[in-house]
């Protein structure tokens, strides 16, 4: 599907659901040791929301390069 990255969710510390999240509402994405964190935007007080994915930061960057927009 054009604009949108399939990524697996973490839910209580394993790896389970796929989601897709539109490219366009990507705001920051953020290598962690368990996986990576990609803001889709702030809450009310500033802070970023978004999914904490199980994929690594580089299949997350891969995937955004090979998105076809």
């Amino acid at each position: 599907m054009k604009g949108f990255l399939e990524l697996t969710m973490w839910d209580k510390g394993k790896a389970r659901e796929k989601c897709m999240v539109p490219v366009r509402l990507i705001t920051a994405i953020v290598e962690d040791k368990d996986g990576t964190f990609v803001e889709t935007g702030r809450d009310e007080k500033g802070e970023g929301t978004g999914i904490f994915a199980a994929d690594s930061y580089e299949e997350v960057k891969q995937k955004i390069i090979n998105c076809e927009v």
